[in-house]
């Protein structure tokens, strides 16, 4: 299971200070690195900003 990894106001702030990806372009040509990333587009929504829950040890996901 995810768990978000930024509450809103981490992510409001954050985006003070990250343009978003769809001007990306226009500012830089260096490549992504990992770092906070966010698009202005509602309906994506980033994976890095979910983080895996902890999986208990000697317990393994069922596969569908």
């Amino acid at each position: 299971m995810a768990s978000k990894r930024y509450n809103p106001e981490e992510e409001q702030f954050l985006r003070q200070f990250v343009i978003p990806e769809e001007d990306r372009h226009r500012f830089t040509t260096v490549p992504w690195t990992g770092e906070y990333r966010w698009f202005r587009s509602a309906n994506i929504v980033p994976l890095e900003h979910y983080r895996r829950g902890r999986v208990e040890e000697g317990v393994r996901p069922q596969a569908a």
